[in-house]
């Protein structure tokens, strides 16, 4: 059976399923300008839809990784525009480790093409440079798994 590509409900969200992917991009972090700006996309109160990707469910579990590096706690946050789940916390990537799951994914994967847009997500040269720091953790694990190439000949190209 093929995994669904989202969650459309936030019953299963946990510290160790935190939203990750575009959902997590798109969300906003009122203290940084990077991420898109595509919120409704994957969160629309209004509808009552939600479109998540979950660590270890729909993207792979980047634990081994990154540790716990950039898993926030957003019950608050959700809570204000309708979005919680009774009695649980919800967390999500802050817009650095959702990049970063998001370049693990693609180095882990067979495709030659990685759909981040560094520039457009990322614009200044401090946010770039935070995002290279986050993939600077993961380096010793795509070294193990025999990525770590992969990613550096596409960060040569950003």
């Amino acid at each position: 059976m093929i995994q669904p590509l989202f969650d459309f409900d936030l019953k299963r969200v946990s510290l160790e399923h935190y939203i990750t992917g575009k959902a997590a991009i798109n969300f906003p972090r009122p203290e940084t300008t990077t991420g898109g700006w595509h919120f409704l996309s994957y969160f629309d109160r209004e509808a009552g839809v939600v479109k998540v990707s979950l660590a270890g469910i729909h993207y792979p579990d980047t634990t081994a990784f990154f540790s716990d590096l950039g898993i926030i706690d957003v019950t608050e946050q959700m809570a204000k525009p309708g979005w919680s789940v009774e009695g649980r916390q919800l967390h999500m990537a802050d817009h650095y480790r959702a990049a970063a799951d998001m370049i693990v994914r693609w180095a882990l994967s067979e495709s030659a093409n990685c759909n981040l847009e560094v520039d457009e997500w990322f614009p200044s040269p401090s946010e770039k440079q935070q995002l290279l720091k986050v993939l600077d953790v993961a380096k010793p694990e795509l070294f193990q798994v025999g990525r770590l190439q992969k990613v550096e000949a596409w960060l040569s190209l950003q």
